[in-house]
């Protein structure tokens, strides 16, 4: 199962917007006009519960998808929606069918005017320890934005998105809420491609059920906020086989509950040691607001180091090990404490069959402390999957 980290969508959303700003700029690349992609995956996984006691399940996890890319003029389109469907060895109850998609439309009217607007859905089937029960988390991002170019390297971008984040289990809606935002950015892009980008970010966000009782005087208290945040995104060609890319974000809240300032921050390095070796290191911390999820950890800091090897154009091979510290704040039934998570992939595999068949072998280990017994357990987890491609 899939798991969103609070930070995918702080630093998801600055490059996707600096990606479409600098599209404008770049030589059209050769895209297939429609494309239909068809995978299936078997998964076991040796403590599906997610508890100190093991509990082992199979689950078959099967995709397909569809995508359409047309360029008219100066006028770009593109649409794709994708399903998925997961079913249980065992947990039969807990079978779930969702989609995903995305469409975009981008337009270049001049060489100092461009607009884009887009939309794109993101979901997940929680996994157990979030919820014992079946439970989809969607998250609906429609952007809109205006670029303007014509001094030299600068350019001005200035927009507005819409965010809604909602759960299917109706015993889950209490995490449903809305993001209104408007934004403004000046971007400076370096002839190397590298570029510098300072952001303000000004929204509000709105629960669906705002109310949450105070693990100190169980009064009633507010999750509503509005909240201010400003962005420096940077990324630099350090040699022709090293980049390096950060994001960093210091942001104030002002409601009831989720209320102060604080930090968010993306650190990426990639390498290319060779032609056929490569390797990654990530770095990030966030601070959600109380009510994105359930767990609703204060702070989140994570590592992660991912090698990999391409011996031939058929075969890629990697490896991956994470690190994670998450520190909980006093809530009403759990105390104030640390988690620390370390994963570790030993080997994955992929194998090009041919242009349109994919074969993919993973592999996963997953320890997790933590104080509470409950949340104390390991696991392993190993993956099959074949993916056809038209």
């Amino acid at each position: 199962m899939q798991s969103w980290h609070c930070e995918r969508s702080f630093t998801g959303f600055i490059t996707g917007l600096f990606t479409l700003y600098a599209l404008g700029s770049l030589p059209a690349q050769a895209v297939d006009r429609f494309s239909l992609t068809l995978g299936t995956k078997e998964n076991w996984d040796s403590n599906f519960a997610r508890n100190a006691a093991v509990d082992s399940e199979h689950y078959t996890q099967s995709t397909a998808s569809l995508r359409l890319n047309q360029k008219l003029s100066k006028q770009q389109f593109s649409v794709g929606v994708s399903g998925n469907d997961y079913r249980h060895s065992l947990r039969e109850d807990l079978d779930v069918s969702f989609y995903e998609g995305d469409a975009s439309w981008r337009s270049d009217w001049n060489s100092r005017v461009k607009t884009a607007i887009s939309w794109q859905r993101d979901a997940y089937a929680v996994d157990r320890l979030e919820f014992a029960d079946k439970d989809v988390v969607a998250r609906n991002n429609l952007t809109g934005q205006l670029t303007l170019g014509g001094l030299g390297r600068i350019g001005f971008t200035f927009g507005a998105r819409k965010i809604a984040q909602t759960h299917s289990n109706p015993l889950r809606e209490v995490l449903d809420y809305g993001d209104d935002e408007g934004f403004a950015a000046i971007t400076y892009t370096m002839a190397t491609q590298s570029f510098l980008s300072v952001r303000l970010r000004e929204g509000e966000r709105h629960y669906k059920y705002p109310f949450i009782k105070s693990p100190f005087t169980h009064e009633s208290l507010v999750l509503d906020f509005d909240y201010r945040q400003l962005e420096l995104e940077g990324a630099w060609a350090l040699s022709r086989k090293t980049q390096l890319g950060f994001t960093l974000g210091h942001f104030d809240r002002d409601g009831q509950i989720n209320t102060g300032t604080g930090t968010q921050a993306q650190i990426n390095m990639d390498w290319a040691i060779s032609e056929k070796l490569k390797l990654s290191v990530d770095f990030s911390q966030s601070e959600p607001a109380l009510g994105e999820t359930s767990d609703s950890p204060a702070v989140i800091r994570s590592s992660r180091l991912v090698m990999g090897w391409e011996p031939s154009a058929k075969w890629l091979l990697s490896m991956s090990a994470s690190y994670s510290q998450l520190s909980y704040l006093l809530r009403e039934t759990e105390p104030a404490r640390d988690e620390n998570i370390l994963s570790f992939s030993p080997l994955n595999i992929t194998y090009s069959v041919s242009d349109n068949l994919r074969m993919r072998l993973d592999s996963q280990w997953v320890d997790r402390e933590s104080p509470l017994v409950y949340r104390d357990y390991d696991y392993a987890l190993a993956s099959f999957g074949v993916t056809l491609m038209f």
